[in-house]
């Protein structure tokens, strides 16, 4: 089972606003990070249940994804193989 393309939002929405969700038991965070000029997708993933703010440092991983719509197809295989592990 992997994470359809449509199961994420389109970057217009993430230019403006953090998306989060969850797949087979690990929850995710997608967020816009600029640094200079270069524009970055930042991913957070940690095991279910808890929210992302109740969630300790150590438990959540960090990747980052150029911010493109090949970088939001990276993000979709990268969360994809995530659930399967």
């Amino acid at each position: 089972m992997e994470i359809n393309k449509k199961d994420l939002l389109p970057l217009s929405f993430l230019k403006k606003s953090p998306y989060t969700g969850s797949f087979q038991g690990i929850r995710y965070r997608i967020e816009k990070q600029e640094e200079g000029e270069c524009k970055l997708l930042l991913v957070y993933t940690w095991p279910e249940p808890y929210a992302f703010s109740h969630t300790p440092e150590e438990e959540k991983e960090k990747k980052s994804f150029p911010f493109s719509e090949k970088g939001l197809e990276e993000i979709r295989l990268y969360l994809s193989s995530l659930g399967n592990e």
